[in-house]
């Protein structure tokens, strides 16, 4: 029986030609014989591109339309392809069709017959054809020269993009994956072969037809692939990130209610909520404005979880999204396989900063998540190894159906506080932390906005700080207070010395934080950031604590 292929078709502001080369695409496919299904993914353009890929998918059979709410990169976009792919064999194929379609055929029989797990096309090999500016044939062998330095690939070329691989290695290798743009060829070749996969080359036939030499690739896209390049080394080599295991997917289709708080999801987000998947949708919001026929609606919490007392045993999990979150990759499966294990209770993921469009709002997203702001709690906002944890927030968590109600989690080792989560217990895995299920969450940019959002929070919980949960890291609130205190007043009780040692030592640790961002344009704006947001949580903290004993004295 021959196996059924997908061609995943990533594709942004693309609207001038993608109806006309999905059905050349779809052409070919039948004229060779090939069973084929189209995935044309609509990479959040702001052009007539999606549109058309919905009228070639009314006009055509098996030609499927997925759609990310933003513009999220090439490698997101192929992700979410991928969710709605059901092909044995996986193809990725550039939307404009600089490489013909035509050699899909090839890459299809080298693969079955040498038994090779993934197949890629190369613009470096003596064979190919390539209709290519000479300034890209010199980036693309300079940019070979490292990969092959830092990774020792078998192949000679990672960016051509047409590829094909058998499902499986997609299934074990995307979910790892972190660099959603220029670089991702480099990530998912790195992590198959470091999984075993054996990888294959062979000759291109290129037809470049971009009016300029680089394409839609500027110079600080450059910088940012050079940039991605050195990271995935970093998690490959050093980290060993790609070799932590995750569960196997589920076979069956879970019974799954995702509840979403405010206005109902678009309907690109509620595609991606359901597909693969048994998964109703629910709305806790007054707005009564925005109720979708498809969505059930509740108008207050109360509401839900009436409804949910008399109506839980319907579902296995539940789920919570926040207010204007997108879900990432495949969030809803991926959380679903950690309840495999019977002792997990809960699973929790990451809060990802984003979208953002300009410096200001990156910087905004490297500080909400770093370290030195967020402090131990900084895995609910960026990736880190699958573990056990103490804390999470509602705003993206699965818990099971039968301990979503805040009286039944206590007897579960779980509470809730102000939105937050919290393991009481000492029994460990009931609050799993999965990277893989994250959702993307809007930072203001730097510098007002953002600040103006540190000061709000600092303020809240200062006020909040006494009756706060125990296990919430409180001293790491008091940390910036300390900091500005020791610099305003050390240098009077302390040998100067001890305070320029000590001045020098923070000075140090935001500059080389700083540098970790792997962004030289971003980098010293990071590192002012770093001061700007501890010198604000250090004068709203206290002035919310202040504001909690003044309210207390007239209670």
């Amino acid at each position: 029986m021959k196996p059924k292929i997908s061609i995943i078709m990533p594709a942004y502001n693309e609207g001038k030609h993608i109806f006309k080369n999905i059905r050349m695409t779809r052409d070919i496919m039948r004229e060779v014989g090939i069973d084929t299904e189209i995935v044309v993914v609509d990479d959040g353009s702001d052009d007539n591109t999606l549109g058309e890929i919905e009228r070639a998918a009314q006009t055509f059979e098996n030609v499927v339309t997925a759609r990310n709410p933003y513009n999220m990169g090439k490698g997101m976009a192929l992700r979410t392809g991928f969710d709605f792919s059901t092909g044995d064999l996986v193809v990725f194929l550039d939307a404009d069709l600089d490489l013909h379609p035509a050699q899909i055929q090839t890459l299809i029989d080298v693969l079955e017959m040498g038994s090779y797990d993934v197949v890629v096309t190369s613009k470096h090999h003596h064979d190919s054809q390539l209709d290519y500016p000479w300034s890209r044939k010199v980036a693309s062998l300079v940019y070979y020269m490292l990969i092959k330095a830092l990774f020792s690939l078998p192949v000679r070329d990672t960016q051509t993009g047409l590829k094909v691989f058998r499902r499986e290695v997609l299934q074990n290798v995307f979910h790892r994956m972190l660099v959603k743009k220029f670089a991702y060829d480099v990530e998912l070749l790195a992590t198959a072969v470091r999984f075993g996969y054996k990888v294959y080359e062979i000759p291109v036939v290129l037809d470049f037809k971009r009016d300029l030499n680089w394409g839609r690739i500027r110079f600080e896209d450059v910088v940012s692939i050079l940039i991605d390049t050195l990271a995935i080394f970093y998690r490959l080599r050093i980290l060993k990130y790609y070799d932590s295991e995750r569960p196997p997917m589920a076979r069956g289709k879970n019974s799954v209610l995702i509840v979403v708080r405010g206005c109902p999801p678009t309907e690109d987000v509620v595609k991606r909520l359901t597909i693969d998947s048994n998964t109703h949708i629910a709305s806790i919001s007054e707005n009564k404005t925005c109720v979708r026929s498809d969505v059930m609606y509740f108008p207050t919490d109360e509401h839900f979880n009436s409804w949910i007392q008399t109506n839980g045993t319907m579902f296995e999990i539940i789920g919570f999204l926040g207010a204007g979150y997108l879900p990432v990759g495949s969030w809803v499966k991926n959380a679903v396989r950690n309840f495999h294990d019977p002792d997990v209770i809960a699973v929790c993921g990451p809060l990802i900063p984003g979208p953002f469009s300009n410096r200001s709002g990156k910087v905004g997203a490297l500080l909400y998540s770093s370290f030195l702001t967020a402090g131990p709690d900084n895995y609910l906002y960026t990736i880190k190894p699958i573990k056990a944890v103490k804390k999470c927030f509602m705003d993206n968590v699965f818990i099971r159906a039968d301990v979503s109600i805040r009286e039944r989690m206590g007897k579960h080792g779980l509470s809730i506080d102000n939105g937050v989560i919290y393991k009481v217990t000492s029994e460990e895995g009931l609050l799993k932390y999965d990277p893989d299920v994250a959702v993307s969450k809007p930072i203001p940019p730097l510098l007002f906005p953002y600040l103006k959002m540190v000061s709000h929070d600092a303020f809240s919980k200062g006020k909040g700080f006494i009756n706060s949960e125990p296990t919430a890291y409180q001293w790491w609130l008091m940390v910036p207070v300390l900091i500005w205190l020791f610099l305003f007043t050390g240098w009077m009780i302390l040998p100067t010395n001890v305070y320029t040692g000590f001045v020098c030592l923070y000075l140090l640790i935001v500059f080389f934080t700083g540098l970790s961002c792997f962004d030289i344009f971003s980098a010293p704006l990071f590192m002012i950031g770093i001061l700007l947001e501890h010198f604000i949580r250090a004068l709203s903290f206290p002035a919310g604590l202040l504001a909690w004993i003044l309210k207390s004295g007239e209670d």
